[in-house]
């Protein structure tokens, strides 16, 4: 098992291991431009999720005006924000496109800048950012969760659903443009679709975790061994085209439905909205970049209120492994397996550095798991 014991390496932040490791690993001058750039669509991400949050709030403040909302301080203008941190894909893909542009810092001086596709790689993923963060609304209103809608209006479960209807108005102002092919909003419903319909055996799989808590001994086996079928080893009917040599892995359908589905189908619309192909290598990198975020950070972060009532690769290897010790380690394998496919096919340095940034906050993440329920 891997040494989680603090050392002077582990104290670096996770951000400055990665670029470290990566660094030192592919030592070519290339990789100078990739950093910049990597800056530059950063603040491009934030500029469209500001102007984004921007009409939200504008939206909120007629919300205030009719006096279905109020503010936390009398007199205040509405502010809102909320967690983007599922935008990364969409950062990713932008950065690969600037690539196949030839925009990119220090090279766009030397080369033949594509500026058309450069300027409508950014309006596709505006567009695009919008659709993440209004299912992602959707997804948390659902659920009756608000812990990440940042705002000083009340109630936040109206100031929520008008910050959503506004998101999801938008979104389907641009699939009813002239100009926007049809198969964009296509692949958008059909990832909506299987999210969806993946959502529904959800209770399922919580009843999956309430059995296996409620029975002991062989009871507790034989349900023990219908996780591992039904949730870590499930198999589909049809063939998965793209990841077939990946759905052997570990949670891989379970996970693939859950996430995996909307960030392929988000990379299928970027390429029918630009009309270019970004390369098989860099769809399934990202898919599985994405797989092994879920479960490193997010579903590690959330195991606390998951462990009795949420089914995850998480709570899954927590339960059934022999001892705690086992189960983390059992998860550090799955996400570095994940992790290790991912950057086997990534086609740039901008998305092995980011897989490298995900490799290293997992790991952090997984040791600091605490070492029982109690």
């Amino acid at each position: 098992m891997q040494d989680v014991a603090v050392t002077p390496w582990s104290r670096i932040p996770p951000i400055a291991r990665a670029f470290l490791r990566y660094v030192s690993r592919s030592p070519h001058p290339s990789v100078i431009p990739v950093l910049v750039l990597r800056s530059e669509v950063d603040d491009d991400i934030d500029a469209m999720t500001g102007r984004m949050f921007r009409e939200v709030e504008l939206e909120l403040d007629s919300a205030l005006a009719a006096g279905e909302v109020e503010t936390v301080d009398v007199g205040d203008a509405v502010r809102f924000d909320y967690d983007t941190r599922l935008v990364l894909p969409a950062l990713l893909t932008l950065g690969r496109l600037c690539v196949l542009a030839n925009d990119v810092p220090i090279v766009r001086h030397v080369r033949d800048v594509d500026e058309e596709l450069a300027r409508e790689s950014r309006t596709t993923t505006y567009n695009i950012v919008q659709a993440l963060v209004d299912g992602d609304m959707r997804d948390a209103i659902n659920d009756e969760e608000y812990e990440d809608f940042v705002t000083n209006a009340r109630p936040k479960s109206r100031v929520a659903e008008r910050a959503q209807a506004r998101l999801a108005e938008n979104v389907q102002r641009w699939f009813e443009k002239a100009e926007t092919p049809a198969a964009v909003r296509e692949h958008y419903e059909h990832a909506v679709d299987l999210s969806e319909g993946h959502q529904d055996d959800d209770e399922a799989f919580r009843d999956l975790l309430d059995r296996y808590h409620a029975t002991e001994g062989t009871d507790r086996a034989d349900v023990a061994e219908e996780i591992r079928e039904s949730y870590k080893f499930a198999e589909h009917d049809e063939p998965l085209g793209l990841f077939d040599a990946d759905s052997s892995l570990p949670y891989f359908l379970t996970q693939y439905l859950r996430v995996g589905i909307l960030y392929e189908d988000m990379l299928n619309m970027y390429e029918a909205d630009l009309d270019i192909d970004l390369g098989d290598d860099f769809k399934r990198a990202i898919v599985l970049m994405v797989i092994a975020a879920q479960v490193g950070l997010d579903d590690t972060d959330d195991y606390p209120e998951d462990r009795r009532t949420q089914l995850t690769p998480v709570t899954a290897e927590l339960n059934l492994a022999d001892d705690r010790e086992t189960g983390v380690e059992n998860l550090r394998e799955v996400v570095v397996d994940y992790l290790d496919r991912a950057e086997a096919c990534s086609p740039d340095h901008l998305t092995s550095m980011a897989i490298e940034f995900i490799r290293q906050q997992s790991l952090d993440r997984l040791a600091a798991l605490p070492t029982s329920d109690q």
